[in-house]
């Protein structure tokens, strides 16, 4: 051994783009993957791509092999946490990928509480394919959380928000009218995490903490 550690993250800067992309492209496998079973199991291919997003490399992965694979392209709808909101405030403001989010990155959905995207990497495909900018307040996730345990899905409360979106959308025809949901919709949702905060999580669902 060497006696180095090395730790890598996927947020980019200056002079560190390589990895963060690699990291991009790394999650493409789980939507190669997804569309691949979707269309063993049911034939079918996704209108709608429903995406968590941190500082956006998984959501990017996502975006960039969907347009490479799909014939037609879904419509793509980024989901952030409203305290940890930095795409949707980069794209209310006609911002350049380098704004910070106004809320204080302290939302239920710790892996999600980025604050700021990953600019050179992430932020040019969800500002030019998503169709529309989704931000969650707490309630969301806890509630996608539960209805996920009750169908036999564990779920954390970041790996959960793209289903939590949909649950926001479900009840509000504004809301669907917006995202360009139907009946005839194929939403594809990804859980990116388990329970990765096991004493939360079994506060969220209800059992007892032991």
């Amino acid at each position: 051994s060497s006696g180095i550690n090395a730790e890598y993250g996927d947020t980019s800067w200056e002079g560190y783009e390589q990895v963060p992309r690699d990291i991009t492209t790394a999650y493409s496998t789980i939507f190669a993957e997804a569309l691949q079973q979707m269309w063993d199991e049911v034939g079918l291919e996704p209108t709608h791509v429903m995406l968590q997003v941190g500082v956006g490399s998984f959501a990017a992965g996502g975006i960039a092999y969907c347009l490479k694979a799909l014939q037609t392209p879904p419509r793509f709808v980024s989901v952030e946490p409203v305290d940890a909101d930095c795409i949707y405030e980069n794209v209310r403001v006609c911002g350049d990928g380098t704004l910070s989010c106004q809320g204080k990155t302290e939302s239920i959905s710790a892996g999600l509480n980025c604050g700021i995207p990953a600019g050179k990497t992430a932020w040019p495909l969800l500002r030019d394919h998503c169709s529309a900018y989704v931000a969650l307040g707490d309630g969301w996730p806890v509630a996608a959380v539960r209805e996920l345990y009750a169908k036999g899905v564990v779920a954390g409360e970041s790996g959960c928000c793209g289903y939590a979106a949909l649950m926001a959308a479900r009840g509000n025809e504004s809301v669907q009218r917006d995202l360009g949901l139907s009946e005839e919709s194929v939403v594809l949702v990804v859980n990116t995490e388990g329970a990765t905060d096991p004493l939360l999580y079994n506060e969220i669902i209800g059992k007892p903490v032991v």
